[in-house]
């Protein structure tokens, strides 16, 4: 077996929920797989991109800081405009 090469086995439930899934999404077992471990490694690589120190550099930067509480109910008032048909 090459070396870049990965075999998992799966058995039981799982195999079943996998096998239902990819056939519900017209892809074969391990095609299902391939697109899920993409989907979610892109993800990952994403998320790790964040860094906690620079929001914290972001948090020193000037400017106003305003409340959440304030910041939702604007936003909460400008929904309910765009809701209440206009005459």
């Amino acid at each position: 077996m090459p070396a870049d090469t990965l075999t998992i086995s799966l058995t039981g439930p799982l195999a079943d929920d996998v096998r239902a899934a990819a056939k519900a999404a017209g892809l074969t077992p391990e095609q299902y797989l391939r697109e899920l471990v993409s989907d979610d490694t892109a993800f990952e690589a994403e998320f790790n991109d964040l860094s906690r120190e620079e929001d914290l550099r972001r948090l020193e930067e000037p400017g106003a800081n305003v409340p959440a509480d304030q910041v939702f109910a604007e936003i909460r008032s400008r929904l309910e405009a765009r809701a209440t048909p206009r005459k």
